[in-house]
């Protein structure tokens, strides 16, 4: 029987969360479309599976990799064609910090006009949930702008914002402006502006103990600072 493992709905966005394993149902998924993601350099393929208990699961594969599940939601409408929509747009939505739009390639329910009037929907309503974020900036927000980790709107709400993380890492810390704090997944840690003054601080001692200790070992072997650490010797506070 076609059934699902857990009734949990959502877009899946990290290991720890569940939806069960779809190894012996990959023949019951049907092929959805195409896509290229993530600066449009990785090819998608998207598969759907409906349940006889009424929920539609999405899955996607990228070149060779294995099917894997990215959403699962309960039946909202009576046409397929809407349910399928809606599912591919919360993934959109869920994934859209990290990665934007896809851009479409090939589908046996879409065509290239309808999946980009889904987008081109997608992004005016982007655009004027940003500007009401925009309208309402925190201190936070202008600490981070202050720090040079480049604060921007998501667009998921007018509460949602993203900004680099300050570990020098290649992901973002997610920030919210209704109690004005932020979170990264990534470095496990989280808080207010204290929380993240702190977190500053600690990275820049860490930083300036591998800076000291490469001075004195140029010192050491050649009598002298490079440029760069004469640089950063005169200029680390």
């Amino acid at each position: 029987m076609k059934t699902v493992f857990t009734k949990e709905e959502g877009v899946i966005m990290s290991s720890k969360q569940d939806f069960g394993d779809i190894k012996n149902l990959i023949d019951e998924f049907q092929y959805l479309m195409d896509t290229l993601e993530i600066m449009g350099d990785i090819d998608f393929k998207y598969f759907y599976r409906v349940t006889e208990d009424n929920y539609i699961q999405l899955a996607y594969k990228m070149d060779k990799s294995e099917l894997e599940l990215c959403a699962q939601y309960k039946l909202r409408h009576d046409n397929l064609k809407e349910n399928i929509i809606f599912i591919v747009k919360e993934n959109i939505e869920a994934h859209l910090p990290f990665i934007g739009f896809p851009i479409f390639q090939n589908s046996v329910v879409f065509t290239k006009q309808e999946f980009d009037s889904i987008i081109n929907v997608m992004k005016d309503e982007k655009l004027a949930i940003i500007e009401q974020a925009k309208a309402y900036q925190t201190p936070l927000i202008d600490y981070l702008r202050d720090r040079k980790l480049n604060p921007r709107p998501t667009g998921y709400n007018p509460n949602s914002w993203v900004a680099k993380c300050p570990c020098g890492g290649n992901h973002q810390i997610m920030v919210s402006t209704l109690h004005d704090e932020w979170g990264c997944g990534y470095c496990n840690r989280e808080g207010k502006i204290l929380e993240l003054e702190k977190w500053l601080q600690e990275i820049k001692i860490k930083e300036d103990q591998k800076r000291l200790s490469k001075m004195l070992k140029e010192l050491k072997e050649d009598g002298k600072l490079s440029k760069q650490t004469s640089k950063w010797w005169m200029n680390r506070y």
